[in-house]
């Protein structure tokens, strides 16, 4: 071979080294198949090591292949998902609630390789998957449902082939990161199990990983042990419950006020009623309004959402009944009663873990000739 020949192959023998290190982690890689350690037929047909061939279906099942890279699969009855494009950080400042999150461990030797985050808002559920440093998601699997509805080989390894949601990055490549977006209504469940899978590929050693998050309060035996080259075997945790969080209602302050029978005073309202004249009303008693929005004393830019109504429910009781208006709902009631002006001591409350649209009580009848009530709730609209 001629010099010149062989130094050409040298530089360009350097220029894809240098090239192959310029590479962001980030991005999406693509190798030579060839130049990849195989998996074993264990992690191959997904756990199915060692059982009976009629309890292995034919075929692995995959996304219709969608480029020069991809395989083709059988096809199975599940959800294929596709990464949202959100952030981490676009979903915490969305989410109800906390988070869960879970490592993304290997075998019994709980090789660390990533995590797994789960969070929801009112309507989807949200699962990141995220990829240590050197390594890419190159499968995801999610089981979501009731825990005795888990699929599992005789062995004990869980079967892939049947889990409801399913997402293909690439095959010959892989992703750091992905957010799935489930909607809440196709799970329609209030708790539920949850197995996270993912085939994780070590582009350093070059190794494919069958990683489970971990939950350390369970544990799920799997039948075949033993550590082999890139691939760790024995004990496997892989199942966490979930339940979903709620959401908070955004509840704005609104006041009890009755112009005709009330006062304003440092910016707090107050209404006042005679006994005498509650007792005319009977069963009916007496509507006292609901505004929101007060500028100070001033109300006129209020807006009424509703009333709460007060009646003698026996010469020793009255009752009260809050009752908002088409629209709104209550997320929880303040009212303060008492004898004299500006001298409300006594206190009915109560904060609704779902919101409202009515609640009634009863309180007790003070001695003297008038009532004085300062009195609210906090109101959130309706979807």
């Amino acid at each position: 071979m001629k010099k010149s020949t062989l130094l050409q192959y040298c530089i360009m023998a350097l220029f894809l080294v240098f090239a192959s290190c310029s590479k962001d982690e980030n991005e999406i890689i693509l190798e030579d198949p060839s130049a990849v350690v195989e998996e074993l037929e264990f992690v191959e047909k997904d756990g199915s090591f060692g059982l009976d061939e009629a309890e292995i279906e034919e075929g692995e099942e995959e996304a219709p292949a969608e480029s020069a890279f991809a395989k083709s699969y059988n096809h199975y009855d599940y959800t294929l998902l596709k990464p949202s494009g959100l952030k981490q950080r676009d979903v915490d400042s969305i989410k109800c609630g906390d988070s869960k999150t879970l490592p993304l461990l290997v075998g019994s030797y709980k090789k660390k390789v990533g995590r797994v985050t789960v969070s929801n808002d009112g309507e989807n559920l949200y699962v990141t998957f995220k990829a240590n440093r050197n390594r890419y998601m190159k499968k995801v699997y999610l089981y979501i449902g009731e825990k005795t509805g888990i699929p599992f080989y005789s062995n004990g390894f869980p079967k892939l082939r049947e889990f409801n949601f399913k997402a293909f990055p690439y095959y010959y490549g892989g992703m750091k990161k992905a957010t799935y977006v489930i909607p809440l209504s196709s799970i329609n469940l209030d708790c539920f199990e949850i197995v996270a899978y993912s085939k994780v590929y070590d582009k350093k050693s070059r190794c494919y990983y069958s990683a489970f998050a971990y939950n350390k309060n369970l544990t799920q035996g799997y039948s075949y042990s033993g550590y082999s080259g890139c691939y760790y075997y024995d004990d496997w945790v892989r199942s966490f419950e979930y339940c979903v969080q709620k959401c908070e209602a955004e509840c704005v302050q609104a006041y009890g006020f009755h112009e005709e029978c009330g006062f304003c005073e440092n910016d707090v309202f107050n209404t006042f009623l005679a006994y005498a004249f509650i007792d005319r009303n009977g069963p009916a008693g007496f509507n006292i309004e609901l505004i929101t929005n007060p500028d100070g004393c001033d109300i006129s830019n209020s807006t009424e959402v509703g009333h709460f109504n007060v009646a003698a429910a026996s010469e020793t009781t009255l009752k009260i009944e809050y009752q908002v208006n088409a629209g709104y709902e209550m997320c929880e009631i303040d009212f303060n009663y008492g004898t004299s002006r500006l001298n409300t001591p006594n206190n009915y409350s109560k904060v609704f873990d779902t919101p409202v649209t009515t609640f009634s009580f009863e309180i007790e009848r003070l001695s003297g000739a008038n009532i004085y009530m300062n009195s609210g709730a906090k109101i959130t609209t309706t979807n």
